[in-house]
């Protein structure tokens, strides 16, 4: 049975570049990354995190915030995803988009779902509205290792391009780069993005906060978990990002996250 709350507020002030509110219509994620920092940020028990509430009253609260709030693109969802799989029942998130639409706020959504394409009727609808599918390796056995619950590579590929066919600006989160992709690999991926009709692809790197190392560490092969300990703890992003930046000069946008 899920586990419902109340919220005092729905939007909030974001830090991230870009956006000015963030709306979150989960408390909790069940995709088990391990590399979620976000447990940290909150000071919440990594397994607790795990344990996904839904805001059942959140559409009220937005419904009155959205009357006063001076507008501003709103991230959906910054610390959670908001296509978890009880959306499918509560679809509290498709509630928030009828709202948000209708005050005419421009969105911007991050997801590892492919349950997004479900919302595509209200999206579009939207005067401005971006969707990012994040996509942190291409190698589908290593996400069941460290993306466990979340849905495999190619439907998140499909979804991008279902996304950019409906005429959706749609982006890929290339974040965390998972630190055993190789450079050599970079013109591949960026093909392969490329082909979906995504817009932009948006790098990142590993941020390690406590205990997400011990998190990740616990779950790698032996040969893996050299290679990771010794290139987040080295100049290998910087390499990355300088290779992604000389391949996609004048094929597609990209930008940093942070």
């Amino acid at each position: 049975m899920a586990k419902e709350k109340r919220c005092k507020t729905a939007l909030s002030p974001s830090r991230l570049p870009g956006l000015k509110y963030s709306l979150n219509p989960y408390f909790g994620c069940c995709h088990g990354c391990k590399y979620c920092y976000v447990p940290n940020v909150l000071h919440v028990d990594r397994k607790k995190w795990e344990e996904v509430y839904v805001k059942v009253n959140i559409p009220m609260v937005l419904r009155k915030e959205l009357k006063v709030k001076e507008r501003g693109i709103i991230g959906i969802s910054t610390a959670t995803d908001p296509y978890q799989p009880l959306e499918r029942k509560y679809e509290m998130t498709r509630k928030c988009l009828f709202l948000l639409l209708r005050h005419d706020f421009p969105i911007d959504i991050q997801t590892k779902s492919d349950l997004v394409l479900r919302d595509i009727d209200l999206i579009k609808k939207f005067r401005n509205a971006a969707v990012g599918i994040t996509i942190t390796t291409l190698n589908d056995e290593e996400r069941k290792i460290l993306e466990p619950n979340a849905p495999s590579i190619q439907r998140r590929l499909d979804a991008v391009k279902k996304l950019s066919e409906e005429g959706i600006y749609s982006y890929i989160f290339f974040g965390p780069i998972f630190p055993t992709v190789e450079k050599e690999e970079l013109n591949y991926y960026v093909d392969v993005f490329k082909k979906t009709g995504a817009k932009e692809i948006m790098i990142d790197s590993l941020h390690l906060k406590k205990d997400t190392w011990h998190s990740i560490s616990s779950v790698l092969p032996s040969k893996e978990k050299e290679i990771w300990r010794e290139r987040i703890f080295g100049d290998y992003y910087k390499k990355i990002f300088n290779e992604m930046e000389r391949i996609c000069k004048g094929k597609i946008t990209l930008t940093r996250a942070f």
